[in-house]
């Protein structure tokens, strides 16, 4: 008996724990069609991720498998409408982090980030990253400009990277869209972009 009045105490006194998911503003319908749906996401490791909304603030929850929930990011409610574009939106899970795309301006540059899909902590940001716009596929690794002649091929369960030379300079004002195509077969990587094609050996480099 102690031990399920200690439970329920605990429960009580820690609101992570328990609550219900918020996905309604009586005062602004409209919320409901603009803002981002509450659908649950189920994650590998038994954890689940949902927007949640009311009249206040619009937010993002990572919710462990003990039921632990973290708020991984919030949009302010005058900029509700743009939640798709400037929250968190899930682009791949890996192994043990999440890859969001985030902040994208109307036609301008997103800011990827990395988080810890266990703790919520996020790992790194890598601003911009290169891929199919169009598809939006992602790999077992990421591709971001180091330099205007150089990517970096970054593997996110090992953290290991490689540096790659492009064949000329990529000068646009957003040199990531002046890739045209992205191409992984087996272990060739194509990439074809504004000053040339690059192909490089995968196997080589994370065999």
């Amino acid at each position: 008996m102690k031990a399920i009045i200690s439970a329920v105490l605990i429960l009580i006194a820690n609101p992570s724990f328990g609550q219900k998911k918020e996905c309604d503003c009586k005062s602004e319908p409209k919320m409901k069609e603009y803002t981002t749906d509450c659908k649950t996401t189920f994650l590998k490791n038994g954890s689940k991720l949902y927007w949640q909304f009311n009249c206040n603030r619009v937010w993002l929850t990572l919710e462990s498998a003990k039921g632990r929930k973290r708020v991984l990011n919030e949009v302010p409610v005058d900029l509700s409408g743009y939640t798709y574009r400037l929250g968190y939106q899930l682009s791949k899970e890996y192994k043990n982090t999440l890859l969001f795309r985030s902040g994208c301006p109307a036609n301008g540059p997103c800011n990827f980030v990395l988080i810890d899909k266990t703790t919520g902590i996020k790992l790194r940001e890598f601003g911009e990253l290169i891929y199919d716009h169009s598809s939006h596929n992602f790999y077992d690794f990421v591709l971001y400009l180091y330099s205007p002649n150089t990517l970096i091929i970054y593997y996110i369960d090992t953290g290991r990277k490689y540096t790659i030379r492009l064949n000329g300079e990529l000068k646009g004002l957003i040199p990531e869209y002046q890739f045209s195509d992205i191409i992984v077969n087996q272990n060739t990587l194509t990439l074809i972009y504004t000053t040339g094609e690059t192909k490089v050996n995968l196997s080589k480099y994370h065999p």
